[in-house]
């Protein structure tokens, strides 16, 4: 766990993670991911993140939240859905 702009969180692919809010920070966007396989982990939605947010030229993610959430059975019929249950993840993303 690293200390950064008075708040704890860790940095993936040069990214800052955080799940409090910086202090003094306006957000660039608000991104989302979701990866439609159960067997997957953390990291993944971490990569994606990570991506979206050095391409809109921010340095960290503030506010982030992730987990795994169940399927509605119309999704499994009609959309293409690896799993029963995706991972998601979401944040702001800031420039500090």
């Amino acid at each position: 766990m690293e200390s950064r702009f008075g708040v704890k969180g860790l940095s993936h692919r040069d990214i800052f993670f955080t799940e409090d809010r910086i202090p003094s920070a306006t957000p660039i966007k608000h991104l989302q991911v979701e990866i439609s396989r159960q067997n997957s982990h953390l990291n993944e939605v971490k990569d994606q993140l990570a991506s979206q947010a050095a391409v809109i030229g921010a340095t960290a993610i503030m506010n982030f939240r992730y987990g795994q959430k169940k399927h509605e059975w119309w999704e499994l019929i009609f959309t293409f859905k690896w799993d029963t249950e995706s991972w998601h993840g979401e944040g702001d993303a800031i420039r500090i």
